[in-house]
């Protein structure tokens, strides 16, 4: 696995925006608290391009990535916000310059098609994290303070804190943690991009939809193969469009139904991905080895997600 260096202060940050348009007020606030936190800050003017659903053409998004990608000085690149088009652009990314340039990226919910992208090209540097664009304007101080944390060290990041989680299935596994927007891992199948599954510590969260759509996307994973191999499951939230109880008793079900068979542990509600703003985000470093287990509930991280 190719790791990047640590992200210090004075450190140049690119924000690009592979996906759909954002705020552009949250986006100047957004801009402005990097600096502040002492970062050096980039973007191209045309960041703020909009094609229908998306940030420009798939040629613009491409080549913003790409760019950031070849130039020496950027230490990280980050995102406006997710939506939806990162995967469009793939095909158009430039493997061999983003090998040679490896950077911290960091981003969720679309941002889950690049970190994708670049496990399956053994290119490390990956972060579940979240986009700035209302992230930074909104997030708790220990969101922040975790994301910097853990981009700025290159020594394993240990036990991350697991508020809120639930262990539903008992057990230990260690394995690869990989994973991140539940929809856009199940869209990777049968493409080039495909996640590779064995081994792994399977992270999964995503929001807005109805419970049998999940339970679709869990099914077609394990149709699929991907689930086969996989050593442990975490659930983030996933923001359910039904009143408290429904979620509960309905997602425990489809669980239940869908993984009930599924050999290692299963942790629910981890504080990573669709939240609430207000709400604690923890980064997930990805690629990395780690260890789960349910008694007591932990997830630590034991290798390294960045160089010295």
């Amino acid at each position: 696995m190719i790791k990047p260096g640590t992200l210090q202060k004075d450190d140049l940050i690119a924000v690009a925006a592979p996906a759909s348009p954002f705020a552009r007020a949250e986006f100047v606030f957004a801009v402005k608290k990097l600096r502040a936190l002492g970062f050096k800050v980039t973007f191209r003017k045309d960041i703020f391009a909009k094609d229908r659903y998306l940030a420009g053409t798939d040629e613009r998004r491409a080549d913003e990535i790409n760019s950031f990608f070849a130039e020496s000085a950027v230490k990280a690149i980050c995102f406006a916000r997710g939506g939806y088009g990162t995967q469009r652009i793939l095909p158009l990314l430039d493997i061999e310059t983003i090998k040679a340039n490896p950077k911290i990226v960091f981003g969720y919910s679309d941002i889950t098609a690049l970190h994708i992208y670049l496990y399956h090209h053994g290119i490390g540097g990956s972060f579940y994290g979240p986009t700035i664009a209302r992230h930074l304007k909104h997030a708790p101080q220990k969101t922040i303070d975790i994301l910097f944390g853990l981009l700025s060290s290159a020594s394993p990041a240990g036990r991350l804190p697991v508020n809120g989680a639930k262990a539903f299935k008992k057990g230990t596994a260690e394995g690869t943690l990989i994973g991140g927007c539940l929809s856009l891992v199940t869209t990777s199948i049968g493409t080039p991009y495909e996640l590779p599954t064995d081994d792994a510590i399977l992270f999964l969260e995503d929001v807005g939809e109805p419970v049998y759509v999940y339970d679709r996307m869990l099914t077609h994973l394990k149709a699929a193969g991907l689930l086969r191999n996989v050593k442990g499951i975490v659930f983030g939230t996933l923001g359910l469009k039904l009143n408290k109880n429904e979620k509960t008793a309905w997602l425990k079900k489809t669980l239940d139904t869908t993984l009930g068979d599924f050999p290692g542990p299963i942790v629910t509600n981890f504080p990573t991905g669709h939240l609430d703003l207000k709400s604690l985000f923890v980064t997930l470093p990805l690629g990395v080895k780690a260890r789960l287990r349910t008694e007591p509930l932990e997830l630590e991280i034991v290798e390294s997600a960045l160089s010295f």
